[in-house]
């Protein structure tokens, strides 16, 4: 009998990684039919890149991918449990006419997470394969007798390091100050995530506040801190390790590792925002990552040791620099990843490229260098403010910010260029960053506890935020974190 059971688990398990491995619906997302019922019916519910589904309430369903899936299905639903309930009733099993199949995860009288009783779950779920690349709430509980259904993925406890990073620190964070104060338009409701330099946490401040709500533990000093699909998820990698953690903001887990077999050193996103480019510490690579799978879709091979690297806002090119010799590289995003060099320049502390032009700033010289991509060489040099750490690409005007805290703007029509703001004399400025959807911009300064509020529109600084933290980088979310 135990011989016979073993025989039927594999073949389950074989019929159904076949099932996956020969069609494509199941691989990578959810079945069509799936998606448009849940786009009709819970419009408000988010499908995560390995199927996990989420409802803005914290409700998840698991999808259960079916070992005899029935052919032609117009993706009816035939049976749930309790019995004859509507989708946006969620009830806690749903069959649909293909076999494939969702369980509610809830919580037992214990309150421990687990599923349906399993006298309640249809043999034909049961006998289905949750997607392996799926991570499930951490401690869930699987009845014994559809252990079957898990395959080879792994259910971390509740105390694993899928849980580390949301680990509430703050007793950590003083509360004897005086926290709370009105934002400008446009930040209300938004969320920094901060960093220092120094220290492993990650500071999460509510755009109301002038300390962190709480901090979230990383496993080292950051490299890299992105928001990214809607700011449902950040992808953070750390010194010394090979891969990005992909942080799930609504489940507050870690779902995914994503390794490329390098440090990662730095991150860019593509202007559709459906793909992540990564440079390396010691690769002579750039990495792209599909933002829908989160997972590597592929290894550009490059010349030189890419860092400031810059995408063009069509998309159609990459500009870096070499960090062992400064030479300038331009690589085409074409399908052929043409690897040109262009220049050789020292110092250079941010990039802008453009379809003909690679912008640079040098800190040494504080001017800003116009490259021409064709003819290889400098055709225009203007001064600037003294240390020029960063700038920002907004309709065709570059606004450069200088670290004695000068911010220039330079028209890219006719290379006309204006000190359009002198900021307070103190302090070490460092960063530019855009707030979506509004004329304003975060300016950041490393050496003081502050960051600045700057509607470039109105060429003018609305809000100077003191903050319990030095910021070294800081990243917006357009959402609350709890």
């Amino acid at each position: 009998m135990k011989k016979n059971f073993y025989l039927f688990r594999f073949l389950i398990i074989f019929t159904t990684f076949y099932f996956l491995t020969a069609t494509t619906s199941y691989a990578t997302k959810l079945p069509d039919y799936v998606l448009n019922t849940l786009k009709n019916d819970l419009p408000q519910s988010s499908v995560r890149f390995d199927g996990l589904i989420t409802l803005p309430d914290g409700t998840v369903y698991l999808p259960v991918l079916p070992s005899n899936p029935k052919k032609n299905p117009s993706g009816k639903i035939v049976s749930t449990y309790p019995s004859n309930k509507k989708l946006s009733q969620l009830p806690e099993v749903i069959l649909f006419d293909s076999n494939f199949a969702l369980l509610k995860v809830i919580k037992n009288k214990g309150g421990k997470i687990t599923v349906a009783d399993s006298k309640n779950i249809p043999f034909v779920v049961k006998t289905g394969l949750f997607p392996q690349d799926m991570l499930v709430p951490p401690g869930l509980i699987i009845p014994e007798d559809m252990k079957i259904m898990m395959g080879d993925l792994k259910i971390a406890t509740t105390n694993s390091s899928v849980n580390e990073i949301f680990k509430n620190n703050s007793g950590s964070v003083s509360s004897d100050k005086q926290t709370k104060f009105v934002p400008v338009p446009y930040m209300t409701g938004k969320t920094l995530l901060v960093t220092t330099l120094d220290s492993k946490l990650l500071n999460v401040i509510p755009a109301d506040s002038s300390v962190p709500k709480f901090t979230l533990t990383l496993e080292n000093l950051p490299k890299f801190v992105q928001p990214v699909s809607d700011d449902d998820y950040i992808l953070i990698a750390t010194a010394g390790k090979t891969y990005i953690d992909v942080a799930d903001v609504k489940q507050e887990v870690l779902a995914k590792k994503i390794d490329i077999g390098y440090q990662p050193s730095e991150i860019i996103l593509d202007n559709k925002l459906s793909k992540a480019y990564v440079a390396a510490v010691n690769e002579h690579a750039i990495f792209v990552i599909d933002l829908k799978t989160m997972s590597l879709a592929e290894k550009i091979k490059v010349k030189g040791y890419p860092k400031n690297i810059a995408i063009s806002a069509d998309d159609k090119k990459i500009a870096y620099i070499d960090k062992n010799t400064d030479d300038i590289y331009i690589l085409n995003l074409d399908g052929t990843y043409l690897n040109s060099y262009v220049y050789n320049a020292s110092n250079v502390s941010k990039i802008v490229v453009t379809e003909k032009n690679v912008y640079l700033l040098s800190r040494t010289l504080n001017e800003l260098q116009v490259i021409d991509e064709e003819i290889k060489d400098i055709i225009y040099k203007q001064e600037i403010g003294k240390k020029p750490v960063d700038m920002l690409y907004i309709d065709n005007y570059l606004y450069i910010l200088s670290a004695a805290g000068v911010i220039n703007k330079f028209n890219l029509n006719d290379f006309s260029c204006e000190t359009i703001l002198k900021l307070p004399e103190s302090g070490f400025f460092k960063k530019l960053v855009m707030v979506p959807d509004s004329n304003l911009i975060l300016i950041t300064n490393v050496s003081d506890k502050k960051y600045y509020v700057y509607d470039y529109v109105k060429n003018s600084v609305l809000q100077t935020v003191e903050t319990s933290v030095y910021i070294n980088d800081l990243k917006l979310l357009n959402k609350r974190l709890k």
